[in-house]
């Protein structure tokens, strides 16, 4: 497994691609320095970690990191075919469940890489503005494991790819409906204000992330309005052992299923 997943960082030499998609996650921290009231409006480093660290939680992770990664698995997953090399693969003997669990390996670590960039970014900004970046590292953290409920909430468009069997077009269709609906539920009273269990406001990773990162932003220096919302549903956040043990069993059935029906497919 190691092995491959050495041969997978290998061909990121040729992918280009796969290092755009994480540059991309300074567009929006970056957007909001440069073109966005708010962030001349910050008194304090603390009120700007937050209010920017946030935003990386609240847009880049549901609208840039999780399309990123199911474009990027079907470039990875199908790289082989396409290139008429996966029978040679095959030949060394590699297993194709193992290829499959080392590209989706890769993916895990690109998630993290993803939030990480897009937090030191933030870093970069609010130290260049003359603030202490006081609250960050904790912040820096809480990114780290939303890039990873990230990458576990995009498994379920990663099969349907596998699934449709490079049909790009509408895998590319189906996720950003999908992403689309994970932000309308993670922003959605009904879907965050819902007991931990099984329930969409749990298996969901859009709520699931929200009930989990939301309790780590000081209410005493926010809006009213965010003060609010925070009073509102701080009986329904989950507890990291709670929102991590759903993503570790999600994430173990939609692999196994991925890894089950690439085996499956023909050469």
């Amino acid at each position: 497994m190691l092995k491959l997943l050495r041969c997978e960082f290998a061909k990121l030499r040729r992918k280009p691609l796969f290092f755009g998609a994480a540059a991309v996650s300074a567009l929006i921290p970056l957007g909001c320095a440069l073109f966005l009231p708010d962030f001349r409006e910050f008194t304090s480093g603390a009120q700007a970690v937050e209010g920017m660290m946030s935003t990386l939680f609240q847009m880049s992770a549901y609208l840039l990191l999780m399309p990123a990664l199911v474009v990027l698995a079907a470039n990875l997953l199908f790289e082989e075919q396409d290139n008429d090399t996966l029978k040679s693969l095959l030949t060394v003997p590699v297993s194709k469940s193992a290829l499959a669990a080392a590209k989706m390996a890769l993916l895990f670590l690109f998630s993290v890489a993803f939030m990480a960039v897009g937090g030191l970014v933030i870093l970069a900004i609010v130290t260049a503005a003359g603030w202490e970046p006081v609250g960050f590292w904790r912040l820096f953290l809480v990114g780290i494991g939303e890039g990873i409920m990230m990458w576990a909430g995009a498994l379920p468009c990663i099969l349907l790819v596998v699934l449709l069997n490079r049909s790009y077009i509408v895998s590319v269709i189906v996720t950003f409906f999908y992403t689309s609906v994970n932000y309308i539920f993670g922003a959605s009273d009904y879907f965050i204000m819902q007991p931990f269990g099984f329930n969409p406001g749990t298996l969901l990773p859009g709520p699931l992330a929200f009930r989990w990162f939301f309790q780590y932003l000081d209410a005493s220096d926010s809006s009213a309005q965010v003060a609010e919302l925070l009073n509102r549903i701080s009986p329904y956040f989950v507890t990291a052992p709670q929102a991590f043990f759903v993503v570790i069993i999600e994430s173990a059935v939609f692999l196994f299923f991925i890894a089950l029906v690439y085996k499956r497919q023909r050469c």
